[in-house]
């Protein structure tokens, strides 16, 4: 199965082409010189599509932290597969640097805690997508054993820090739970069925996938592939008939989590739908009452803005 876009003008799909197409005029006047695309599936169906700074659609783009979000689905998937029992497993039974008693509240971290935030492991994100702390542990041959070294501040579960080591870690367990890596999975699972081409993701040098540091850049993908994680997320799990993510999953995904009512496992719960993020402006926005996703990408740099105000005040409002 290889999901392609059916295409259908804004008034068909009940949306005000003139707004639409003051979009232009709108990114001019904001100077958001570094928007690269912005995309609407309206109905299943490609609506309205820009491209700037020589961007087509078949150019990728770094997805940043969207790739969290991604990482979320590939847990359901492994749920699905029976290659992991339970979110409220342990991490350790997994990784097995958080089973030696390197500190007691490690046995109590499970894969929950990891996909909500709240793993409790001591986070100092600096500044400017600059962590110290990241060049450190990149500096080790053993990334897991480096984040098992690192103090604990709360208990697991106990409260919500947006922080790489959790995500880190779920990479870690997503590949151990498949016998590979999680851009193995990834690809077989997620991508492939839903035709989506991506470099391939970087690999530590202990063996797991990431992609959201500074200079890894290899999961790049393009508008319409954004378009087509957002697509199955709005249809529950299902493209074109074929299931590939649980609708219980998906369901549990987004719901908001205990510490954090705005984040569910590793989504953000929009006021009226949900989202993906990543650094520098770039957006997966999903509103299941229009039927809608809009997607936007941009060129990330140290001091990125964020361009929200597109999807709010253009493409939402477009909405008749």
């Amino acid at each position: 199965m290889n999901l392609e876009w059916q295409y259908s003008t804004p008034q068909a799909e009940g949306m005000d082409a003139e707004m639409l197409g003051d979009l232009d005029y709108f990114i001019k006047q904001k100077r958001y010189r570094l928007v690269n695309s912005v995309l609407v599936v309206k109905n299943g169906k490609i609506v309205f599509e820009r491209y700037y700074n020589k961007y087509n659609e078949n150019t990728r783009n770094h997805i940043k932290s969207i790739w969290k979000s991604i990482l979320s689905l590939l847990m359901g998937i492994c749920l699905d597969k029976g290659m992991i029992r339970s979110l409220d497993e342990p991490i350790g039974d997994y990784l097995p640097a958080f089973q030696r008693g390197v500190h007691p509240y490690h046995k109590a971290i499970t894969i929950r805690h990891l996909l909500t935030m709240s793993s409790g492991i001591f986070w100092n994100g600096g500044v400017h997508y600059h962590c110290p702390m990241v060049e450190q542990m990149k500096r080790t041959r053993d990334w897991v054993a480096h984040v098992a070294d690192v103090a604990m501040k709360d208990y697991p579960g106990s409260s919500y820090v947006y922080k790489e080591w959790d995500v880190l870690l779920l990479s870690a367990v997503i590949g151990n739970a498949f016998g590979n890596t999680s851009y193995e999975l990834c690809e077989e699972f997620l991508y492939m069925p839903l035709g989506i081409s991506s470099g391939r993701w970087a690999e530590s040098p202990c063996g797991v996938s990431y992609t959201v540091m500074k200079g890894e850049e290899h999961s790049n993908l393009s508008a319409r592939d954004l378009a087509k994680i957002g697509f199955l997320v709005l249809n529950n799990g299902i493209v074109d008939g074929q299931r590939i993510v649980s609708e219980h999953y998906i369901k549990e995904m987004l719901r908001p989590n205990d510490n954090n009512s705005s984040y569910g496992y590793l989504w953000w719960i929009l006021e009226n739908g949900y989202a993906c993020r990543g650094f520098g402006g770039q957006e997966i926005n999903i509103l299941p009452k229009q039927n809608m996703i809009t997607v936007i990408q941009a060129t990330p740099t140290p001091s990125s803005k964020t361009y929200g105000d597109i999807h709010k005040e253009i493409l939402e409002k477009s909405v008749v």
